[in-house]
């Protein structure tokens, strides 16, 4: 038996190990560790640290059967943990705030990514290594950017602005946002109203190509496109464009290898699953559409060698684990 695990006591719903090694580690609130005796937990964070060498860990690929079955309560002078050469780990970088023995928004035992990813594998079977499944699940989205680059790429957008054809570049984005499943009926209409005036839509539109001609994830550029949405008129009554669909999905359809779109209620139950901190509001911000791209590269990364290209094949993963 293993001897550090040798006599556990449950304290507040979560195991304390007696036993083993003294250890006199310096850990402190934040601290990256591992536990010696249990490997398979992968790299832990300190959430607090308490009198008599007690802390609190949590350890990111502990499979949960509740929620709350990730953090343990350790006594350093009984558990020889050690101190994680690496003081910086995506998923654990981004926790969400821990205060009374719990974690904000937690509802249902958290996935580990490892679970996340073999339940997406169970559920959607074929998705990343099956050419059939896989283009089934892209072609909408293929669709629409085939189309972005036939209509609006290689700065023809702002060519036709430039050339003062601000009616012919908004005709070409409404096509592309009638594409089914790139836009809801709510949003596409809002949109087609709010772009009704030229000034509004060639403020959007320029902000817009920048974003999509740049080609990669850039503040500056980014909140240009953040406040010309922001701009947008609204229709009393009628529905308002000032949406994180609007603002993220045609970044995502032209640059599928950089962007991701938001869709709010989705992408909140998905990372609640991961125990990831997005904190989604309904104001628009870079620092919410940053973080997601910091998940989504996690998701792209861990995707990739199982046959995922880019964020097209990220957004199913997100759908699956926000249902699951």
């Amino acid at each position: 038996m293993d001897e550090a695990l040798a006599d556990p006591v449950k304290d507040s719903g979560r195991w304390r190990d007696r036993g083993g090694p003294v250890s006199e580690s310096k850990i402190e609130v934040g601290t990256i560790v591992r536990h010696p005796r249990r490997p398979a937990w992968g790299p832990g964070k300190t959430l607090a640290v308490g009198g008599g060498g007690l802390v609190t860990v949590y350890f990111r690929d502990i499979e949960e059967t509740k929620a709350g079955d990730a953090v343990k309560i350790l006594s350093t002078r009984t558990v020889g943990l050690d101190i994680a050469e690496e003081q910086s780990e995506p998923m654990l970088d981004s926790l969400p705030p821990f205060k009374k023995g719990v974690f904000k928004g937690a509802r249902k035992p958290r996935l580990s990514l490892e679970d996340a990813v073999q339940t997406y594998l169970r559920k959607e079977p074929g998705a990343l290594d099956d050419p059939a499944v896989r283009d089934a699940l892209r072609a909408s989205q293929i669709d629409a950017h085939e189309m972005w680059v036939d209509l609006l790429g290689d700065g023809s957008g702002d060519e036709l602005l430039d050339a003062g054809s601000i009616d012919d570049a908004r005709r070409r984005l409404l096509q592309i946002a009638a594409v089914p499943g790139v836009l809801s009926s709510d949003d596409l209409s809002a949109l087609e109203r709010a772009i009704e005036d030229d000034a509004a839509a060639d403020g959007f539109l320029r902000a817009l190509f920048a974003v999509a001609e740049q080609g990669s994830e850039d503040q500056e550029t980014f909140q240009r496109l953040i406040d010309a949405v922001v701009a947008l008129p609204d229709h009393e009554g009628q529905g308002s464009a000032v949406t994180w669909q609007v603002l993220t999905r045609f970044p995502s359809i032209a640059c599928p290898e950089h962007h991701i779109q938001l869709k709010p209620v989705t992408v909140r139950k998905c990372v609640s699953r991961l125990n990831f901190d997005l904190r989604i509001t309904a104001e628009l911000n870079w620092w919410t559409y940053r973080r997601l791209l910091t998940f989504a590269k996690i998701l792209l990364a861990r995707l990739k060698p199982l046959g995922a290209v880019d964020y097209f094949d990220v957004q199913p993963f997100i759908r699956v684990i926000a249902a699951a």
